[in-house]
């Protein structure tokens, strides 16, 4: 596994590809706090959850331990470790646990995950690092997002 490196005095490259683990490091930070699922009280839409909440915070964690992977293999640049990790998480978004509303906006948002699990896949095979963080900022937008999105869809009235 490769280690981490001091940058050298004055390499400007070096100095970038810090400042970009830096960014990726806190977008990971923000998307664990922020992708927690607190428990609600409140009753479920319309659209009623598929499966268990258990079920689904257990599975979100297991999600969480995919995106680690991906964060360490960015932090230590193992190619591998981001490989694995973004194709571990691709595989979740489709598993049945996954499926936490039926709505179309829903299966939109879990098709741009997977298509940005894809991007990061292929950043890793092509051993493109920079690449790498800037498609794992958007797999993390993405969750963002799709969290948003079921927390505002379970409290519409």
């Amino acid at each position: 596994m490769p280690r981490l490196q001091p940058p050298r005095a004055g390499s400007e490259s070096s100095h970038a590809r810090w400042g970009w683990l830096a960014v990726v490091a806190a977008m990971a930070a923000a998307a664990v706090a922020t992708t927690a699922l607190p428990p609600s009280a409140a009753p479920p839409a319309a659209d009623a959850p598929a499966v268990e909440p258990d079920k689904v915070g257990v599975f979100m964690r297991a999600k969480l331990g995919h995106g680690q992977k991906v964060l360490e293999g960015l932090t230590v640049e193992d190619y591998d470790l981001i490989e694995k990790g973004a194709h571990d998480l691709a595989l979740a978004s489709q598993d049945s646990s996954w499926q936490v509303l039926q709505t179309e906006d829903y299966a939109r948002q879990s098709d741009e995950f997977r298509r940005s699990c894809n991007a990061l896949r292929a950043a890793a095979k092509a051993r493109n690092l920079d690449g790498a963080a800037l498609a794992w900022m958007e797999v993390t937008m993405k969750c963002i997002q799709c969290h948003k999105y079921v927390r505002d869809t379970r409290r519409e009235p």
